[in-house]
């Protein structure tokens, strides 16, 4: 017995030490599951089976060269977690010939929302970044709803890689959302710059392959190389650090200063680093030394030795003050102030969520029947244009001879008409005359 209950009690402290090793700071509520859920049992999805309706929508494409909005968002939001695997290519395929055509502005905010969803549920990270980091050709953008949790569930697996990039994404749109989705955001890019197991950071843009041969092209003119220091981003460092430095004034006090300077070094924005730096030794929330010992580090590589000299003597400058600079758990400050905002706005949270999904099911509704209408005036356009066709030849008939004059003018011109020339049954052919070689013509004299 006495055996029993140690070997019970080992296998309670596992499990509980293991849900807290595991333990996220959104609950499994927030997920809205069940909510989520209910609209596979809506009649119009419910009827859906999705083979058979990518194999429609595809005879569809190929046919008029044009896929529908509301289509693609019944596809995606039919598909459950259990038969979600096998239909990641068709759903890729489904979103990209919508990015790439006119139907592209109609697209339903669920569409995104379901494409993610599903993505994030049957674990296919590769596909997810993939679609977030070519937003031309797939137009799929996270609401923040969905950005909060990508990055708690990737940061629960400590795959800060991902949660980088989603909270990049956010940066990229400048568009950070509520409260909840920018402590996110800052603490996803942290964990990044800090930690040391990071996932390699893969390039999605699509490769063009270079032809075998030389090939050369007239072109009018050659544009000027132009980087817009904003989409154009590709080191790492250099995307996450600019997340950072944004989204930490927002949030403000230590760890937001803290960050800030952070954010600004990895960016190598050496003059907006200074900028910051002044700006702190005036301020009254102190800064953690782990940071300033991280910009030191970063400083000593910098080639530019006048941006280096300039940012020395403004640390130097933040540690003469007193107080400026403090030993800080930045990690435990940041973790404590995510898990403050998730207890504070996540009730409130859900239940805006819950009203979203239902929304989006009457707007999925208005979407069909709309589309219905849209079928059936086209469908009307088209007899009305085959009956005019028919009444015209009718009527061509029946007036034929009140308007011959005015036919017979629409032939073509007789007299330049080409008619061979007849041979002589006579004389048979003409020979062709014989030319003297040798003939020499007479001089002409000018009198």
């Amino acid at each position: 017995m006495a055996l029993r209950a140690q070997t019970q009690l080992f296998w309670y402290l596992k499990q509980n030490l293991s849900r807290q090793r595991c333990c996220t700071y959104l609950s499994a509520a927030y997920r809205c599951d069940e909510s989520w859920n209910r609209r596979l049992e809506n009649p119009l999805i419910k009827s859906i089976s999705p083979n058979d309706y990518f194999y429609e929508l595809d005879r569809k494409y190929k046919r008029e060269g044009t896929v529908s909005a509301i289509d693609v968002d019944l596809f995606v939001n039919c598909i459950s977690t259990k038969n979600g695997e096998t239909l990641v290519d068709e759903t890729v395929d489904l979103v990209h010939r919508l990015r790439r055509s006119r139907e592209t502005k109609r697209t339903l905010p669920s569409t995104n929302h379901a494409v993610l969803r599903l993505l994030q549920d049957i674990d296919n990270t590769h596909v997810l970044l993939k679609l977030l980091s070519d937003p031309l050709n797939y137009g799929v953008f996270p609401d923040h709803y969905v950005a909060n949790l990508l990055m708690d569930s990737y940061i629960k697996k400590k795959d800060f890689t991902a949660a980088a990039r989603v909270s990049s994404v956010k940066m990229l749109q400048e568009d950070f959302g509520p409260k909840l989705t920018q402590v996110l955001t800052l603490a996803s890019c942290y964990f990044y710059a800090t930690s040391d197991n990071n996932e390699p950071w893969e390039d999605y843009t699509p490769k063009v392959e270079e032809p075998k041969e030389e090939v050369k092209i007239r072109i009018r003119y050659l544009r000027n190389p132009y980087f817009d220091d904003h989409f154009d981003l590709k080191e790492p460092n250099h995307i996450v650090g600019k997340t950072l430095a944004w989204v930490s004034p927002l949030i403000g006090g230590s760890v937001g200063s803290s960050c800030e300077l952070l954010g600004w070094a990895l960016y190598n924005k050496w003059d907006q680093l200074e900028a910051a730096l002044s700006r702190l030794s005036s301020g009254k929330e102190p800064v953690a030394a782990s940071v300033i010992n991280t910009v030191k580090e970063m400083m000593e590589s910098c080639e530019d030795q006048d941006s280096r000299e300039k940012v020395m003597t403004a640390i130097s400058r933040l540690e003469g003050n007193a107080g400026k600079i403090a030993e800080l758990d930045l990690k435990d400050m940041v973790d404590k102030m995510v898990q403050e905002e998730v207890a504070a706005t996540e009730a409130s949270h859900i239940k805006e969520q819950e009203l979203v999904y239902n929304s989006w099911e009457k707007l999925r509704e208005d979407e069909v029947q709309f589309q219905i209408k849209e079928y059936k005036k086209k469908q009307l356009l088209n007899e009305i244009e085959k009956k005019k066709k028919d009444l015209e030849e009718r009527e061509e008939v029946i007036y034929f001879f009140d308007n011959q004059e005015k036919l017979e003018m629409l032939l073509p011109d007789r007299k330049k008409r080409y008619y061979p020339k007849k041979k002589s049954l006579i004389y048979g052919k003409k020979q062709p005359r014989k030319v003297d070689e040798g003939y020499i013509p007479p001089e002409v004299i000018r009198r």
